[in-house]
């Protein structure tokens, strides 16, 4: 069954964190934050299987490089609550292969952010596992080929973030019927839907590496919650019915 997941955060300085250090993560690769001198190594990381940049034609080639661009961020920004970077995290259809999903990631990046004057570094997780997803960081600053100049406030309207959830959406079901699947994701919450049951949960990488290993995780509870609740609501539902 196709589950619709799309969030989205930003990367903040006043949180404590680094653009630098999230892309290292994401990336699974080792960056040291010249501002800082601290150097992220996550060469260990497991379950990175694509990675990709993807830029506006009006970019200069330093930021094709992850560790010049995050650190190109890091400079630009100096106020200690910069807004660094947002994030857009979405879960791929299982229905699809590896690469379909590479390519439905890269269509929707490019039509909705890329050519919009952002750059994206996409990398994607659990890619042939039963969890594939994509984590999406995105600049905030327009860019040329003289660098980055000023904040870009359009990219914050909250109407946008829904227009990305629908575009989501219509780019994932345009790669299902592509590939000749016939689910369908809805970017609409259920109560919009009409739907009486509650929401699952995207429970994670490292949850379902524990839960493998019959290690119980409070998301992994609470994905087992949900699932009896919603066995219930059917079964209220289907003795309605019959009542009637």
């Amino acid at each position: 069954m196709a589950i619709y997941h799309f969030s989205a955060q930003v990367i903040k300085r006043s949180s404590g964190r680094s653009s630098v250090a999230a892309s290292a993560y994401r990336a699974g690769e080792e960056i040291e934050d010249q501002t800082t001198g601290l150097n992220h190594d996550y060469t260990r990381k497991l379950g990175v299987e694509y990675t990709e940049i993807l830029s506006p034609s009006n970019s200069p080639e330093w930021v094709n490089d992850r560790k010049t661009l995050w650190n190109e961020v890091e400079k630009i920004e100096k106020r200690k609550d910069s807004q660094l970077a947002r994030e857009i995290n979405v879960a791929l259809p299982i229905e699809l292969n590896s690469e379909q999903r590479i390519e439905l990631t890269r269509n929707f990046v490019k039509d909705n952010f890329v050519d919009k004057g952002m750059i994206a570094d996409i990398a994607i997780h659990g890619i042939n596992t039963e969890n594939p997803h994509a984590h999406i960081m995105l600049t905030t600053r327009e860019i040329s080929l003289d660098g980055f100049g000023k904040k870009n406030r359009e990219w914050n309207d909250k109407e946008l973030l829904g227009q990305w959830r629908s575009e989501w959406a219509e780019h994932s079901n345009e790669a299902l019927e592509k590939a000749g699947v016939k689910e369908r994701i809805d970017h609409r919450s259920l109560v919009e839907q009409g739907i009486d049951r509650e929401a699952q949960i995207h429970i994670g990488v490292t949850a379902i590496a524990l839960e493998k290993k019959d290690i119980k995780t409070d998301r992994g509870n609470i994905y087992r919650d949900i699932k009896e609740t919603n066995k219930k609501l059917k079964e209220i539902k289907e003795e309605k019915v019959i009542l009637l």
